[in-house]
């Protein structure tokens, strides 16, 4: 039919194509009904353009058809996605007075346009007026959640996930990995457990990005020991370890002091099928450098490139720059100064912390004219 046809132009955020479509229904003597118009209007909201939509929403208005919950829906949504939040809270407002009851995923998307804006105020006063109407659906509150959780706000993400299970909305793998991130960010190892914890209680089986989450907890805390616990959990409830799991892993053990087991997880990732990256590689050399142990962050930088080592990694200016300030912190200006040239064939950017550390060796080994350079 011509409406399942208009949906497919939906998928593709074709708003051309769908309003070519309906054209041609009324071609064909087929007059277009809601859902016609609903789909066009999807289209709309898909390829984010709240205008058109609400060009469309007056077309169908004007062939003298009702607009349904799905009809205001898409156009709250349409400018909802474009960012305008103003105009997508208007048409949730005229949807209310519609007299309409609107749909859990109406609300959602303007929770999560909110959210994602970075106005959780507004977001959680738009979500109580949805529980005053006696609806609330997970996707606003995993939204909150997740807000909160990016700001490292323990409490006020507590708060929303508490309120969930209080009012029996289904709390998913989402609502709680975003609870643990929110702990992860605060430092808080033991309730960062918890959660995760009253997860497996409540019959929720955690995913990689739950533990890698645990893992990143147990690195801001610098509990080598309890990441490494996590892993062997994790590996065996099948799950296996990514990239991001094995970083973590390596920033818990310098984060700790512990250089050498550090070195080990990385050295280990490429015979459990899981290559290295940039960030694997400039967490070790920056640990070496904070230590002091030059020679260490080279010969890390080295293997980055070398096919002998774990994983061949472009270098990163990140990496150049703690092997330069460790040879300068070190005493040694020359090897300092030779990275420095090697940084810049490679077109990475040599930090002012960099140059400074470079012209206080030189200035400490009275090389005076070298620092003038």
């Amino acid at each position: 039919s011509f409406n399942t046809a208009i949906k497919a132009f939906v998928k593709s955020a074709d708003v051309r194509g769908a309003e070519a479509l309906l054209q041609e229904m009324r071609r064909s003597n087929v007059q277009p009904d809601v859902y016609s118009f609903n789909a066009v209007l999807a289209a709309c909201a898909r390829a984010k353009d709240g205008r058109r939509a609400e060009a469309w929403f007056q077309r169908l208005r004007d062939e003298g058809l009702q607009p349904d919950g799905v009809s205001f829906g898409a156009v709250a949504d349409a400018y909802a996605q474009a960012g305008d939040l103003a105009s997508a809270e208007r048409w949730v407002r005229r949807l209310e007075e519609s007299g309409v009851v609107p749909s859990t995923q109406t609300y959602s998307a303007l929770v999560q346009a909110l959210c994602k804006d970075g106005d959780i105020a507004r977001a959680e006063k738009l979500v109580a007026r949805i529980a005053s109407r006696g609806g609330i659906s997970s996707g606003a509150c995993n939204a909150l959640i997740s807000a909160a959780a990016k700001r490292g706000d323990v409490e006020r993400a507590e708060r929303w996930l508490v309120a969930m299970i209080e009012k029996g909305v289904q709390a998913d793998v989402a609502s709680y990995s975003a609870m643990i991130h929110a702990c992860a960010k605060a430092s808080d190892l033991p309730r960062a457990e918890s959660w995760l914890a009253k997860m497996e209680e409540a019959g929720i089986d955690a995913n990689v990005v739950t533990y890698n989450t645990v893992i990143n907890a147990c690195a801001r805390c610098g509990d080598a020991q309890r990441a490494e616990v996590w892993l062997e959990r994790m590996c065996a409830k099948g799950i296996k370890p990514g990239v991001l799991t094995f970083n973590s892993l390596i920033n818990a053990c310098a984060k700790a002091g512990d250089v050498g087991k550090a070195e080990r997880w990385l050295s280990s990732m490429a015979s459990r099928g899981v290559p290295p990256d940039d960030v694997s590689y400039s967490t070790l050399i920056h640990a070496c450098s904070i230590r002091r142990d030059a020679r260490r962050a080279e010969m890390w930088l080295e293997q980055m490139t070398s096919s002998d080592g774990p994983g061949v990694v472009e270098p990163t200016a990140f990496c150049y720059n703690s092997v330069i300030q460790a040879w300068a912190r070190s005493g040694d200006a020359g090897r300092a100064m030779r990275w420095l040239e090697t940084a810049r064939r490679g077109r990475a950017e040599v930090s002012a912390a960099s140059y400074s550390a470079l012209v206080a060796a030189h200035v400490r080994a009275g090389t005076l004219e070298q620092a003038e350079r």
